[in-house]
């Protein structure tokens, strides 16, 4: 168990550049997916397939890391329990977890320069 201060988590680039478009506000798919390629937003090219930010995402709800806050459609796709086969209805935020994973990342570290 890590305690506060002792924590340096080792997220996949993937899995930081999720919670980081979390930063801020809840995010859905599609905006994770913008999120995640913004730097090619000109081009044709993708960084980061769609398909692989919903497995991310999927790993990561069953992980902690981030949670369901909000969904499109209560009918289709309820909060509780989640329904993975229409994330795409939901607006996903960090847990606790996510956040200090998140804060603590090495990733944060090297492209920030902040502890």
């Amino acid at each position: 168990m890590a305690f506060m201060g002792e924590w340096e988590t080792t997220l996949t680039e993937l899995q930081f550049t999720i919670l980081n478009g979390m930063a801020d506000d809840h995010e859905d798919v599609e905006q994770l997916y913008l999120y995640a390629n913004h730097e090619f937003a000109e081009s044709a090219q993708v960084r980061i397939p769609l398909r692989d930010i919903v497995d991310e995402v999927t790993n990561m709800l069953r992980e902690g890391y981030v949670e369901a806050k909000y969904s499109n459609d209560q009918a289709f796709a309820r909060l509780h329990p989640i329904d993975f086969t229409a994330l795409h209805h939901y607006w996903f935020g960090a847990t606790d977890k996510g956040i200090q994973a998140w804060k603590s990342s090495t990733l944060m570290n090297r492209k920030t320069g902040k502890p």
